[in-house]
């Protein structure tokens, strides 16, 4: 899977999106999404395999697990963690989504 295929994949949760974040401010609810690092095996000298890493935002203004299993939808058959926290400052709900592509 590309990157190209996971915003294909998060577009049809129906919310704007973004990579890393809006140029401009953005009512919630939204997606933003950014590429962290590879995960590469290696053996003989050459690269085997190498696994992408991406977290995946979700902002909303009040907890929405109804839009959360939205987006997890769009998640379905890769591998993925979830952590969740409330950004006081930004006065948002951020679901975090670590994957791998």
């Amino acid at each position: 899977m590309t990157q190209k295929d996971l915003v294909r994949r998060l577009e049809t949760a129906g919310l704007p999106l973004a990579y890393r974040a809006f140029r401009s401010k953005q009512e919630p609810p939204f997606l933003c999404y950014e590429y962290v690092s590879d995960t590469t095996f290696y053996a003989d000298d050459q690269v085997y395999y190498s696994v992408g890493h991406y977290q995946v935002e979700l902002y909303t203004a009040r907890k929405d697990p109804e839009l959360e299993a939205r987006v997890e939808w769009t998640l379905a058959g890769l591998a993925w963690e979830k952590e969740a926290e409330y950004l006081s400052d930004q006065q948002v709900y951020e679901v975090r989504y670590e994957i791998e592509v």
